[in-house]
């Protein structure tokens, strides 16, 4: 009969194989690892070209915001239309809105007959039927208002 392999040394004969195989199998996947260069040269993030495009993008968008907030706190204070003596003093029938304002301030170059564009202030309106607007400047006269022809 043969003699028997202790336990002991069979145990210690296994975990030397096991070892050896763990060697060989970490040599074999560290030679395969070597021939991968150790940083690939992958390029991280956004490109040139898409960098620029965010920066355009946001100029281009803070650029509409100033623009629009420009037109809602700008008001065009100007009226145009012909001017006429009223109840009240002289009053200009606007063109834009179809209202008629009485006009107050300097009106030194406004004389009833003419039409007009002034620039000013609308006024909160008062007692009377004509809105109040408060003349800084005669921006421009463009003469004697047009006769129109329902009025002969």
């Amino acid at each position: 009969m043969m003699n028997p392999v202790p336990t002991s040394r069979l145990r210690i004969m296994t975990a030397a194989l096991t070892a050896c195989a763990l060697l060989l199998s970490f040599s074999q996947t560290a030679n395969a690892y070597q021939s991968i260069p150790p940083w690939p040269n992958f390029d991280i993030g956004p490109s040139k070209g898409q960098v620029v495009g965010v920066v355009v993008g946001i100029a281009a968008v803070g650029a509409a915001i100033g623009v629009g907030v420009y037109y809602a706190v700008r008001h065009n204070h100007s009226l145009t239309g012909c001017v006429v003596s009223g109840a009240n003093g002289i009053e200009l029938s606007n063109e834009g809105d179809h209202k008629t304002y009485g006009l107050v301030g300097d009106m030194a170059a406004i004389k009833a007959g003419d039409r007009v564009r002034v620039s000013g202030k609308k006024q909160k309106k008062g007692s009377g039927d004509a809105w109040p607007f408060l003349v800084e400047k005669v921006s421009k006269d463009f003469g004697p208002c047009p006769v129109s022809a329902g009025t002969h």
